[in-house]
């Protein structure tokens, strides 16, 4: 490995060692050192060298227990029918650089069928994700050339062993499982996808199984097959250790495969991207808007770097149709600066596909503090693009935790560098996804409203907003899954569900469970709360209240809270009790029961707190909010 495995990010600090080594001294001295500290060490071009040493600092920080509430702590089990002991330590490492404690549960060699379909549990304990790395061999023995019928039936085989996987992961481990997709095999002849029975064939066939089953749910993918054939498959493969040692991949590539799992961890955990901020000259066109004019810029206008800004816009705005949120953070004259955008025929990004949009003399840091306050969103939410070097440096020093790719001045490379980098790596998309930037935008419109408008009830007024709410459906599982595992701020209790407990809340008579749904003249904000309530006979007891930080002080929860107690009425219900249940995140709703009328049974020594509320006491809130009613809220 070598620090051009790693080209957007930031190059090695000279004062890298030094940095490593206050580390080090915190740790000796019994104390937690920062995660600024440590996710910058590690999110940086290392060579092998400072590899092995992050890898070391990591297997510190697991061993004296590190624990900082910014880090998101992770347990991965590792399964496959090839050698996976050389990922520990790489995973480990990756992780520091993408706000991850990855600890990996190691197996014995080759436990996949017993994994998969003995009452055996290999790994014991719970875990947060299954890693399974198969190679062809685990599927289907030698099949005849021309042999149709035959690929056919290895091709049922091998579902049905991915199947059990990703079965007995839920079941045994209470986690999803990630099954790699298979590298592509070194073609003999041109028509190799063409003739049944190949290798190269069988494993395309395989990968087009695996991804079908990933968008119905039944596991997560890592795209082994993609990160193969970008390096290169003769590199990938090291034929004399698979042979040998039974590896999959060189393990002089660990490093860059345990980043991009890595990646995908950090998007199970809300760690992905969320916002794309975005420098105007020479990085959406060529030239200086300012200084060049309208048509003095290179866009477009068949140039090869006209042609590179507008393949870069193009890619940009696939990230916003995945739900990547756009702003823009220029030190220009903010009239000049949005002309392009209204008047230049080959702009692709358009001024309404902007949340924010940031063009004035101050400081890009500054300005990067206003997009996320607008938005609501932390820093680590946002990646920042600029093409000079200089700019890029002063935000990773004030703003650490802005991911800042280095896209280096060419904008051909653009679109490499920021997708190799896994910082947008996304779970499969659902509706909801696809409409957050849209939400966001409506978000940043919604500010600027509230800035003009100085009574609130005013501005909730004229906000026109619709509510939905409904009972858990097959629709919305995966979104309402994805609520329940990636909601921390405003969660009352931070109970994780999967989906097939999710799909078994759906039917259950003893639970009344919602999705909440907002909207109003801005945007459509999707599912945006989640409602668990255990029902007893005159009793009602909140398992799980959180809703999505997007919304906040829109009288969203006291609206759900009207028709909670609402609907209990109907059915008789004379008391409605509820727990807010600390964490090191969520201390924003630690007065949520009581600011809605709730008083308190109990408070534990762990901080814990119970709460209660009759029915026939509860005084309905003043909300500006239309309940949809087309649709029955009883579950």
């Amino acid at each position: 490995m070598s620090a051009k495995s790693f080209p957007w990010r930031p190059p090695l600090a000279d004062d890298w060692a030094e940095r490593l080594a206050e580390i080090e001294a915190v740790l000796e001295e019994g104390r937690a050192p920062s995660y600024v500290a440590v996710k910058t060490l590690a999110n940086q071009q290392l060579g092998m060298r400072e590899q092995l040493r992050v890898e070391r600092l990591a297997k510190r920080l697991q061993d004296k227990k590190f624990q900082d509430p910014a880090f998101a702590p992770l347990t991965i089990g590792l399964l496959g029918n090839r050698t996976l002991s050389y990922l520990p330590g790489p995973l480990a490492a990756a992780g520091l650089g993408r706000g991850l404690l990855v600890t990996s549960v190691e197996t014995h060699y080759d436990s996949v069928a017993s994994f998969a379909f003995s009452p055996a549990n290999c790994f014991e304990d719970q875990l947060d994700a299954l890693l399974v790395v198969l190679d062809e061999s685990a599927f289907a023995g030698k099949r005849a050339i021309l042999d149709q019928e035959g690929e056919d039936e290895a091709l049922a085989e091998a579902e049905n062993l991915v199947a059990s996987l990703a079965a007995a992961a839920r079941e045994k481990t209470g986690c999803p499982a990630i099954i790699a997709t298979l590298p592509g095999a070194i073609p003999v002849s041109s028509a190799e996808l063409a003739t049944p029975g190949t290798s190269a064939r069988f494993r395309h066939r395989i990968n087009l199984l695996l991804a079908e089953g990933a968008i119905e749910g039944r596991w997560l993918l890592w795209d082994q097959a993609a990160l193969a054939a970008r390096v290169g498959i003769e590199n990938w493969l090291d034929p004399v250790r698979y042979h040998a040692a039974k590896i999959p991949f060189s393990i002089d590539l660990c490093p860059l495969a345990a980043d991009s799992i890595a990646s995908i961890l950090a998007s199970m955990k809300g760690k992905a991207a969320r916002g794309l901020i975005l420098d105007l000259d020479n990085t959406l066109w060529g030239g200086v808007i300012g200084d060049d004019g309208l048509e003095g810029i290179r866009l477009g206008q068949n140039s090869p770097e006209g042609e590179a800004f507008v393949a870069f816009q193009e890619f940009v705005m696939s990230l916003r149709d995945r739900g990547v949120v756009l702003a823009v953070c220029s030190k220009n004259t903010d009239e000049v600066a949005r002309e392009p955008f209204r008047e230049h025929s080959e702009m692709v990004i358009k001024e309404e596909h902007v949340a924010v949009f940031q063009a004035n003399w101050s400081d890009k840091a500054s300005n990067i503090r206003t997009i996320a306050e607008t938005l609501s969103l932390g820093l680590e939410s946002f990646v920042f693009v600029d093409d000079n070097p200089a700019e890029r440096e002063r935000v990773r020093q004030e703003l650490p935790l802005v991911s800042t790719v280095e896209v280096g001045e060419e904008p051909s490379f653009y679109i490499e560098r920021i997708a190799q980098s896994g910082l947008f790596d996304h779970l499969p998309l659902n509706q909801e996804d696809i409409s957050r930037a849209a939400s966001y935008g409506g978000r940043a419109a919604a500010a600027e409203i509230r800035n003009k408008i100085g009574n609130y009830e005013d501005y909730l007024s004229s906000l026109e907003m619709r509510m939905s709410i409904e009972p858990f459906d097959g629709p919305g599982r995966s979104r309402i899954t994805q609520l329940i595992n990636k909601s921390n701020q405003f969660n009352l209790t931070t109970r994780r569900y999967g989906e097939e407990e999710v799909r078994a809340m759906e039917d259950d008579p003893g639970l009344l469970a919602w999705q909440v749904r907002l909207e109003d003249k801005f945007a459509k904000h999707g599912m945006i709360g989640v409602v668990i309530v255990e029902k007893a006979r005159t009793e009602w007891s909140v398992d799980t209240w959180l809703q999505s930080c997007r919304v906040l002080e829109r009288g969203v929860e006291q609206c759900a809270m009207n028709k909670l107690f609402e609907t209990a009425a109907r059915e008789g219900v004379e008391r409605i009790t509820a727990r807010y249940i600390p964490t090191d995140r969520n201390g924003m709703v630690s007065d949520f029961y009581t600011r809605l009328g709730f008083e308190i049974l109990e408070e534990n020594a762990d901080g814990s707190i119970a709460y209660a509320c009759k029915v026939r006491d509860y005084e309905p809130h003043k909300v500006f909010i239309e309940v949809n009613q087309s649709e029955p809220v009883e579950a």
